[in-house]
């Protein structure tokens, strides 16, 4: 009986594990912006004292009592500064038309209907009452007034006495609403009985007013709480704005040697966008005038925004050209609308237009970051989407800022975003990175294995290659063993065979001529010699040939009393000239010395052999013999001499010429060959 397998199901599926994960994403991003948002100034437990929860401040508007070219900087000494001050605070404080009321702090000028609707720069003057119903002539130590927000610039007074203020009072006034200010208060100012602080608030726009609740405490104990809020909320955006810019070049020097990875230049521009909507964070002193520069902060959040949803269209590989196209184009449309309508209608345009359109952008980033999550679950899109999530949240946070939703004063946050999608993509870059460097080592290993298995396989075929070498080559030389054995007996058959046969008819005959039996057994010992002498190592050089053919016929020449010159230049060797060649040579120049012998009735033979250079690397080795005999003419030649002596010629592709007459013969042999190069 066959038993059937039952598989059992998952128990963690891809979408078990991603409903497990979102939940975690969203309470990370919750928690994180929550942090956040709940990060204020934390007095410290004591003596520190909250100077509108004694009395409420009261509130008068600077109605062009002070001017509005009072400078922050050093060109004006204290003294005179003071005096300026407090005699505009003076005039502020005996105005009767411009008292508004009392009003608890923190205290924001754009929920207050009873300030004035305009959208111009306003300053308002908080006058607050503090009795002191005991304090020592010696005073309890030094003592300071913090003031943890301010929209935007502020100066203070104890009792009519300067304590500091944040800088510049001329348009554009000096952006201290991320900056919290501590001003010391020196001994003798603090009296026992009534005292009244005095604080100027001046802002570019009554959006931008606001005051938060002011503490006296002592310096030793509220400057470590102030230095704290002063590193969250000034130093820290400065930190995040560096590090921003710096991964933001590094990711442009990366697109610019990668330019088929459009999402690093994407990605840079959106740091770049970034860093410059962070200036508004922490930059006091702003280079252009007030509309230009909350303009440039809107654009770049504009931009931030846009870059980023080409950034997450190339990171999800995902093309939509016209819609990105269209985008940039009605990006740069907004902000050239945003730049011509009037001061009045910034502001709202800001808020009911702008501010929507970055926040739909933002989500829409999410979304698309989310439904790609759920579509191929991946450690990298959960990393990036809780990022996106981190920023889409702080996005919602400083719109409610906008909207009026939460307080002025609580600040923007987007700029905490930053670090959070930095850390995500350099974590997805550095991944990515030990991926390569991983699969690069594992493609060596595998490269180095397929090596040796390559290695083997060619060592074992090279083997099987010099076996086969080998086998040719002995197969070779078997075969030119068989070949010369075969021309060695061909040639003894054609030449000592043929004498010796017709030494055997001659005996076999009565009467014997001795005369042609002796000529036959010259011809066959000469034949043998010859034979010999082209199976020596001097076949192939022919000088050194023609010289023991010279030595043969030496002896023979001068038996018959005929006089032999000798004329043979230093011969170069021929291509492919063997002892067969060598052979055929020789007995053609055996054939016409015995001629010459024989029958020319010569007194003198000479043989000569140089060298004719026709054309280029053409060159002729010329060997000629020729006698001061008689000659002869063609139809008077008998046997078959000069015939042979063709054949031969034919054989060592030489060229074969005869010329007879009154002054003797030539027999001359024309051999080719090419001139190699020195």
């Amino acid at each position: 009986m066959t038993r059937m397998s039952v598989q059992q199901p998952a128990l963690l599926t891809p979408a078990i594990v991603l409903g497990l994960l979102l939940p975690i994403m969203m309470a990370v991003a919750l928690l994180v912006v929550w942090t956040l948002s709940e990060s204020s100034f934390l007095p410290p437990a004591g003596d520190t004292i909250a100077l509108s929860h004694q009395q409420k401040a009261s509130i008068q508007l600077d109605d062009g009592q002070c001017p509005v070219s009072i400078e922050g900087e050093g060109k004006i000494v204290d003294e005179t500064l003071q005096s300026l001050f407090w005699a505009c605070i003076e005039d502020i404080r005996k105005a009767p038309d411009n008292k508004i009321g009392k009003t608890s702090l923190p205290h924001e000028w754009r929920s207050d209907e009873r300030l004035p609707a305009t959208m111009s720069s306003m300053r308002v003057l908080y006058s607050i009452d503090f009795p002191v119903p005991y304090w020592p002539e010696a005073g309890l130590g030094l003592w300071s007034i913090v003031i943890p927000g301010v929209g935007q610039n502020a100066a203070v007074f104890l009792n009519g006495k300067l304590l500091g203020w944040g800088g510049s009072f001329e348009q554009p006034v000096a952006r201290n609403h991320t900056r919290p200010m501590l001003f010391p208060i020196s001994d003798g100012l603090i009296q026992q009985g009534d005292n009244r602080f005095d604080i100027y608030v001046a802002a570019d726009s009554p959006e931008e007013g606001f005051l938060t609740e002011t503490y006296l405490a002592p310096s030793d104990l509220v400057t470590p709480a102030y230095q704290a809020y002063y590193f969250f909320r000034f130093s820290a955006p400065q930190i995040v704005t560096l590090s921003t810019l710096i991964v933001s070049g590094f990711m442009c020097m990366l697109w610019f040697y990668r330019r088929k990875d459009v999402e690093y230049g994407l990605f840079a521009l959106m740091g770049f966008s970034w860093s410059l909507f962070s200036l508004n964070q922490f930059v006091v002193d702003v280079p252009l005038a007030t509309h230009n520069w909350n303009w440039l902060m809107q654009v770049s959040s504009t931009l931030l925004c846009a870059f980023g949803i080409l950034f997450i269209h190339r990171f999800l590989k995902q093309k939509y050209v016209y819609v990105e196209r269209g985008l940039l184009i009605a990006v740069a449309i907004l902000a050239v609308v945003l730049w011509l309508v009037p001061i009045a209608w910034f502001y709202p345009l800001v808020k009911f237009f702008w501010a929507p359109l970055v926040l739909t952008g933002a989500f829409y980033i999410l979304v698309n970051a989310l439904l790609k999550l759920i579509e191929t679950p991946g450690i990298e899109l959960i990393v990036l989407s809780t990022a996106v999530a981190i920023i889409f949240l702080l996005v919602c946070h400083d719109q409610m800022v906008i909207w009026g939703v939460w307080p002025v004063y609580e600040g923007h946050l987007l700029h905490f975003g930053a670090p959070f999608l930095l850390l995500a993509f350099t974590w997805i870059l550095l991944r990515r990175f030990v991926e390569s460097l991983n699969s690069a080592e594992q493609y060596n290993v595998d490269l180095r294995i397929l090596n040796q298995g390559l290695e083997s396989r060619v060592e074992e075929k090279s083997k099987r290659i010099a076996q086969s070498y080998e086998m040719i080559r002995q197969l070779g030389q078997e075969q030119v063993v068989q070949q010369e054995r075969s021309r060695i007996m061909r040639d003894m058959h054609d030449g000592i065979g043929v004498y010796l046969t017709s030494m055997l008819r001659q005996l076999e005959h009565d009467p014997v001529d001795r005369k042609h039996l002796k000529d036959s057994a010259h011809n066959a010992l000469n034949d043998l010699r010859l034979m010999i002498d082209s199976l020596g190592s001097a076949s192939t050089d022919l000088s050194a040939m023609l010289g023991m053919f010279r030595t043969r016929i030496t002896r023979l020449v001068e038996a018959c009393h005929i006089e032999l010159a000798w004329d043979v230049d230093e011969l170069p060797p021929v291509d492919d000239f063997g002892p067969e060649r060598a052979l055929n040579l020789l007995r053609i120049l055996q054939e016409a010395v015995t001629n010459a012998l024989k029958h020319s009735q010569a007194t003198h033979i000479r043989l000569s052999a140089s060298v004719e250079t026709i054309e280029g690397n053409q060159s002729h080795i010329i060997i000629s013999v020729k006698d001061n005999g008689e000659g002869f003419t063609t139809s008077n030649s008998q046997g078959n001499g000069l015939s042979n002596m063709q054949h031969r010629s034919h054989k060592i592709k030489a060229n074969f010429t005869v010329n007879s007459g009154q002054g003797g013969t030539c027999v001359t042999v024309t051999l080719p060959f090419v001139l190699q190069a020195s």
